[in-house]
């Protein structure tokens, strides 16, 4: 019954996917926050913006240290949350202090970026991977932590309201919305309960296997969440508590159902929402006191939020300092070794912040004192230029840090040119020292980590996906709103475009406007979309054919001349001794198989190669490698997945004899009575021979009634099969009824078969016929090994402790028919008693293997389409 309607649930959140709705779901963080704009607006707009200046300036500075104390203890209650995360998934050896530090970096970004299952789980698993933690566990620990918060935030919001004064529902502002809102948390901790203490096993929805927690996991992850909670609401109350009439069981209501507003909006970090919310919320109970909230709620943002942040990033240069001390003696290291590859993520919130920080300064009213001194030292052409000027580069770091994020060379001499001007300019401003200070230390930063900015990029071609467009608008709608509401008290008028004095902030602000406008229509009208792509590679011509070919020839393995069907790049090695065939997705570099040649070659080629493909923001992925390379594979930083097993039989000393290839021999037998004939057609018979075996090839594709496939399988084309040698089955009329074209090196070492067709109406075993000859063949002209290619999802592990890729294989494997016939190929490939060695799929580290099976599946079907299409 629970699994009907969980299943019923997973059907709306496969309707939330439709095109049409995520596209209003991925922007309805900037509606949410325009509403928070508009009420917090509402809620202030009788008050002056001196007299919130005031407020700021009244809190003590013993109530701020005592508000970033509790954040400290909070912060380090937060690391609770991944032990029994880890516990729970049986992980107890990882010592504490390593769990300490990731969880706090990782709830430090997370807090300030808001999609914490995404950006907190990509932090854990860069951390815990290295302590052991397998990847798929990294992402149930982060669900664990998602639903842990979430269980928390509902059960205290109706623990609160029970246990509060029996009016405070009716102070808060359209309260029938806030108990529908109260009856679905109460709806769904029900559910919870409901299924922790009856469901006893896992639930199933698809492919994925959700764990129910025990009664004792799920008693732990509600007090842990609401202890949480009400520390980190102690944070604010402390900067509150001196507001007349302000309870706090009041207070605990109203900011548990701001959380909740800000969580579920999406907005990052719930900035602007759930300050919005928790001034509308507030507005009935304690109307008189709405600026000192408002101040309150601004500093609980910096303390909070932003400085567990500023502390994160001083934390990871200085733990990677101390790591590679022993390397800063020689002063040429310094540049490449302070600063870690996590780092430069750091840096584009930093310079995304202190952009925003720029703009919003920037519309704010002068203090008198800082009038004065620029009447007396700053000529006012030069001050009006530079506040503009302030304006200009507050918002091209907020498109520039999106460069920096994507470690983009351009992005690196853009932003320390930005920085530089941003520092002379808040200088000539006047601008409060921390501004200055932050810009100076940006800067020094980026300036000795150019190491790490290497993609190769045009500005003019970024990529901005929703949530960074979105973030970009909460800024600029933030900054509007700011200075209009610092200026409210000003009658606006035409004349004040066009006035300049040393007091007059208001006319600058509004000609600050005109500059934040002509960027975001300079940078709409060039549509900036990402990391230059590389050029769309050109079609290999029959002159790299024949140099492939050749390199081909002389490699031990066979599975290389599927580059001879043109159909994917090729990535040479300096020397062209060696090659990479690949095709280019997305989001990845799939290589097919091995490199190519000169085996001293390899573990340069492969640098070279993923260079190149970072330099183009892409990731790079080997399918069906083999065991002599997996460490270089392994020193690329990739993980290992085991795909299956290949077949390959020695010829040394095949034959046809004994109770093993008795069916092969009979099948041979039958045909040979049948005066059916074996025959190597040479590259001028082939040609000659074309429209016979392309006639088998369309009849055998219509019986079987599949399409060709690509990428990892050949498919018949005219000019790949005239670069290969045949071999045929001829009836007693002399027809080719059956045909395959030979994989074959010059070096004797290996012999295969590629394409596989015979005519509908030939007798029964012919392929077997095919086989059996070609293996005889192969003996005879010294071949050491004949490859029947691979076996998929055999050999995986059956141990009840194997990982969950083997069980989830062999589970599909077993199946059989119900999927593909994994079994019955397996069976026919072992009836000529190969030896069995293992291919695998090496892909970058976290959760990006089933991505890139499904990229892969995609590149052999040739579309969407095709994967449902035999």
């Amino acid at each position: 019954m629970v699994d009907k309607y969980i299943s019923k649930f997973w059907h709306l959140v496969l309707m939330l996917k439709q095109p049409f709705i995520q596209r209003i779901i991925q922007y309805a963080p900037v509606i949410l926050f325009c509403i928070a704009l508009l009420i917090i607006h509402k809620e202030l707009e009788t008050h002056e913006f001196s007299g919130l200046l005031k407020h700021w300036n009244n809190i003590p500075w013993s109530v701020a240290l005592m508000a970033c104390g509790l954040t400290l203890v909070n912060y380090l209650l937060l690391s609770l949350y991944d032990v029994l995360a880890l516990r729970s998934l049986g992980y107890r050896t990882i010592a504490y202090k390593h769990i300490l530090f990731t969880s706090f970096v990782s709830f430090a970004i997370s807090n300030n970026t808001g999609h914490a299952w995404a950006s907190g789980g990509s932090i854990r698993y860069r951390f815990y991977q290295k302590m052991g933690v397998q990847g798929w566990d990294i992402a149930k620990i982060s669900a664990f932590l998602s639903l842990t918060f979430f269980i928390g935030l509902m059960t205290l919001g109706l623990g609160s309201i029970f246990i509060a004064p029996a009016n405070v529902l009716n102070h808060i502002p359209h309260s029938p919305i806030l108990y529908v809102l109260i009856l679905l948390c109460a709806g769904f901790l029900i559910a919870y309960w409901a299924i922790v203490l009856f469901v006893q096993k896992p639930i199933k929805i698809k492919a994925i296997s959700i764990d129910i927690p025990s009664p004792k996991t799920a008693l732990l992850q509600t007090l842990l969440a609401c202890s949480d909670l009400i520390l980190a609401s102690t944070v604010l109350w402390v900067l509150l508590k001196d507001i007349p009439g302000v309870s706090f069981e009041t207070f605990l209501v109203i900011f548990v159902l701001a959380q909740l507003l800000g969580l579920v909006s999406q907005v990052p970090g719930g900035i602007g929402v759930f300050e919005g919310s928790f001034l509308w919320l507030s507005s009935n109970a304690f109307a008189s006191s709405q600026p000192s909230i408002a101040i309150a709620l601004v500093l609980y943002r910096v303390i909070y939020y932003f400085l567990p942040l500023l502390l994160t990033g001083i934390i990871l240069v200085l733990k990677d300092f101390y790591q590679y001390r022993s390397k800063f003696l020689q002063a040429e290291k310094l540049a490449t070794r302070i600063i870690p590859s996590v780092v430069p993520q750091i840096f584009s919130m930093f310079l995304f912040f202190i952009g925003a920080y720029m703009l919003f300064s920037g519309s704010m009213p002068s203090l008198p004192e800082k009038t004065h001194w620029l009447r007396n030292f700053i000529p006012l052409p030069l001050l009006e230029f530079s506040h503009l000027a302030g304006s200009f580069i507050g918002v091209l770091l907020l498109f520039l840090a999106r460069g920096i994020h994507l470690k983009l060379d351009a992005a690196w001499y853009g932003a320390l040119i930005l920085l530089a001007l941003g520092i002379f300019s808040s200088i000539l401003t006047a601008s409060d020292w921390f501004q200055i200070f932050a810009l100076t230390s940006i800067f020094m930063a980026i300036l000795i980590s150019h190491r790490f900015f290497y993609r190769r990029s045009s500005l003019f071609k970024l990529s901005y996906n929703p949530i960074w467009f979105s973030s970009i608008a909460l800024v600029i709608l933030g900054t509007i709103w700011f200075g209009f509401f610092a200026y409210k008290h000003v009658e606006y008028s035409n004349d004040l475009w066009w006035q300049f004095s040393y007091k007059n902030d208001v006319s600058r602000f509004l000609r600050s406007l005109i500059v934040i406008g002509v960027v975001i229509l300079m940078v709409l009208i060039w549509q900036l979309m990402g990391i230059s792509k590389p050029k769309k590679p050109a079609q290999i011509d029959s002159n790299e054919l024949d140099q492939i070919k050749k390199v081909l020839l002389n490699a031990h393995e066979t599975q290389g001349f599927l580059a001879l069907l043109g159909d994917k790049s090729i990535f040479w090695s300096d020397d062209e001794t060696a090659f990479i065939s690949y095709s280019m997705t997305q989001k990845y570099w799939v290589v097919m198989g091995d490199p190519v040649g000169n085996k001293a070659t390899f573990a340069q080629l492969l640098w070279d190669f993923k260079e190149k493909a970072d330099r183009y923001g892409a990731k790079i992925v080997f399918y069906q490698i083999g065991e002599k390379n997996l460490p270089l594979y392994l020193d690329l930083g990739l993980v290992l997945l085991k795909l299956g097993q290949e077949a390959r039989v020695a010829l040394s000393d095949f034959n046809l004899e004994g109770k093993k290839r008795e069916n092969l021999r009979r099948g041979r037998n039958k045909l040979l009575k049948l005066e059916y004939q074996f025959k190597i057609l040479e590259l001028d018979q082939v040609e000659a021979s074309m429209s016979r075996l392309k006639d088998i090839s369309e009849q055998w594709l219509k019986q079987k009634n599949v399409h060709e496939k690509q990428f990892s399988l050949g498919s018949f084309r005219e000019d790949y099969l005239l670069r290969t040698r045949v071999a045929v089955a001829i009836s007693p009329e002399g027809k080719i009824m059956a045909f395959a074209n030979l994989w074959e090196t010059s070096t004797h070492e290996e012999l295969s078969i590629d394409l596989m067709r015979y005519d509908p109406a030939s007798p029964n075993g012919i392929m077997d016929f095919i086989f059996a000859e070609l293996m005889l063949w192969g003996k005879q002209q010294g071949f050491l090994w004949f490859n029947l290619g691979m076996a998929p999802l055999s050999g995986l592990e059956r141990h009840p402790l194997a990982p969950l890729w083997h069980k989830i294989g062999t589970t599909i494997f077993d199946l059989g028919e119900e999927f593909y016939n994994f079994e019955g190929l397996y069976e026919y490939k072992a009836k000529f008693n190969p030896e069995w060695e293992s291919r695998y799929l090496a892909s970058p580290p976290g959760l990006s293997a089933p991505f890139t099976l499904i990229a892969i599946t995609k590149l052999i079907a040739g579309s969407w389409k095709g994967i449902v299409k035999k």
